[in-house]
């Protein structure tokens, strides 16, 4: 599998999005509107070239057809929502995950855009989804570079975000790694490695696309998400750390 993207969430994407771009620099990738799914989304890039990692910033949108994340954010306040993986065959993914004992949830399988999700309780707190998507991606080099025309909108018509939230800096961050939090650092690990398939080195576990660690803390979450390229701060309720 593919570590595609960590996703937050905020009751107003502006000033999230403000300060993942003019701040951190990151570059607009893709975004859109999936219907009556009660959340619109912004993926943005926080690197350049290969290096780095993809941020969704996801807005409540539509609540009366589904109200999952304006319940999340209302609790909340925003913040790590959940961390994507993308495989080739989902369907095997699933016989897997059920001959591991896991039962996932939130499963579709439409045309185009298949999905399921690894329930908290399951995942070391943190809700995964695994999707499997028909759309295909460029090398990323090769996506930045065709940036602003590569722009992609996978569902809905155009940009939904406020362009002029969308802000250049100089200043580019290279974000890492997310940094889970969990009392069980052994089984935390095996959890992503047996279950998500990551290489392993120490607490690091790794894919194509993205890093994990792993660490010991009595509260279960996404304790932060560590950058290099600029210096710590917080974004919405998100902490990034430099390292």
């Amino acid at each position: 599998m593919k570590l595609d993207h960590v996703a937050i969430a905020a009751p107003d994407h502006r000033p999230v999005l403000r300060a993942l771009t003019g701040d951190l620099g990151g570059l607009v990738l893709s975004g859109g509107t999936p219907p009556k799914a009660g959340f619109r989304a912004v993926q943005i890039r926080l690197g350049r070239g290969e290096a780095g990692m993809t941020v969704e910033l996801l807005e409540p949108h539509q609540p009366e057809h589904n109200d999952f994340l304006a319940r999340f954010v209302e609790s909340t306040g925003g913040g790590v929502h959940h961390i994507t993986f993308k495989t080739e065959d989902i369907v095997a993914e699933q016989r897997r995950l059920l001959a591991l004992g896991i039962d996932p949830v939130g499963v579709s399988f439409e045309a185009g855009w298949k999905e399921m999700f690894i329930h908290p309780r399951d995942g070391h707190g943190t809700v995964i989804q695994i999707a499997q998507s028909d759309m295909p991606s460029p090398p990323m080099t090769e996506w930045l570079a065709s940036l602003p025309d590569g722009l992609v909108i996978f569902e809905g018509d155009g940009p939904w975000w406020d362009l002029g939230s969308v802000l250049e800096s100089a200043a580019v961050a290279t974000l890492h790694r997310v940094v889970v939090a969990t009392p069980d650092v052994g089984a935390g690990v095996t959890f992503y490695r047996d279950v998500l398939g990551g290489e392993v080195a120490g607490k690091h576990i790794t894919w194509d696309g993205g890093e994990i660690l792993v660490e010991p803390e009595a509260v279960v979450r996404v304790d932060r998400l560590e950058i290099t390229g600029h210096a710590t701060t917080d974004v919405g309720s998100v902490r990034f750390r430099e390292v």
